[in-house]
C-alpha cells in the first residue's frame, strides 16, 4: 500500500510536470501564424485542391512558412432548414464563432448558402476591398444583394465559375460564391487570393 501510494504521487507528479513543459514550450515555441483563412462550405473546394492551394498560396504571397502560413477549412458543412442536422448546427455555431472573432479571412459557399450571410451583413462591400482595375474584371461575376443595415444593393460576393478553382470545363459545383469577412484580419491577403485563383497580375 506504501508503495503504491508513492507510485501514484509519482505518476501524478510527472504527468503534470510533462503538461507544464508542453505549455511552456508552445507559449515559448507557437506555430505558425495562420494569415489567410479561408472557408470552403458543401465541398465548394475538394480537400485535394485545398491541399495544393495551401502550399501554392503560401509561396506566392512569400511567407515565411515556418512563422506563417495558409488555412483552407473544408469540413463544414450546412444543409437547408427542413433537413437540419447535428452536423449543420454544429458548423454554424463554429462559423458565428470565427465570424465574430475574426478568423476568416474568404467564405466559399454555394449561393444559397451564401445569400443568407450576405444578407446578415458577414461580408465587406467588395468595392471596399478591390481595386479599381479589379472591380471592373469582375463586374459581370459580382454577387449583387441588400443587406439587413443597407437597403441598397451592393457587390459582396464573386461568383467563383470563371476561377481556377474548378475543372477544365468550368462548370462550378452548386454556383458557388466567394466573399471577403467583414472583420477579416487580412484582407490585403484576401484580395491577393481572390487574384491568385482568378490568374490575375498584380
Amino acid at each position: 500500500y506504501f508503495n503504491d501510494y508513492y507510485r501514484l504521487k509519482t505518476i501524478v507528479f510527472v504527468a503534470i510536470t510533462i503538461g507544464v513543459i508542453y505549455f511552456v514550450y508552445t507559449i515559448l515555441n507557437p506555430g505558425p501564424k495562420t494569415v489567410l483563412h479561408v472557408t470552403s462550405i458543401n465541398n465548394s473546394i475538394d480537400m485535394e485542391t485545398a491541399e495544393t492551394l495551401e502550399n501554392n498560396l503560401s509561396d506566392y504571397l512569400n511567407l515565411d512558412k515556418d512563422k506563417e502560413n495558409v488555412f483552407i477549412d473544408t469540413t463544414l458543412y450546412l444543409s437547408d432548414e427542413s433537413t437540419m442536422t447535428e452536423m449543420t448546427m454544429a458548423s454554424q455555431q463554429k462559423l458565428t464563432t470565427l465570424f465574430y472573432s475574426g478568423d476568416i479571412d474568404i467564405f466559399i459557399a454555394p449561393e444559397a448558402e451564401f445569400a443568407s450571410y450576405a444578407k446578415a451583413g458577414f461580408f465587406s462591400k467588395l468595392s471596399d476591398q478591390l481595386t479599381t482595375e479589379m472591380c471592373s474584371y469582375f463586374a459581370d461575376s459580382f454577387y449583387h444583394t441588400q443587406t439587413e443595415e443597407d437597403p441598397a444593393k451592393g457587390a459582396y460576393g464573386i461568383y467563383l465559375k470563371d476561377s481556377m478553382i474548378y475543372d477544365e470545363t468550368g462548370q462550378p459545383v452548386e454556383n458557388p460564391v466567394l466573399g471577403i469577412a467583414v472583420n477579416s484580419k487580412y484582407a490585403e491577403n484576401a484580395v491577393e487570393f481572390i487574384r491568385y485563383i482568378f490568374e490575375l497580375k498584380k
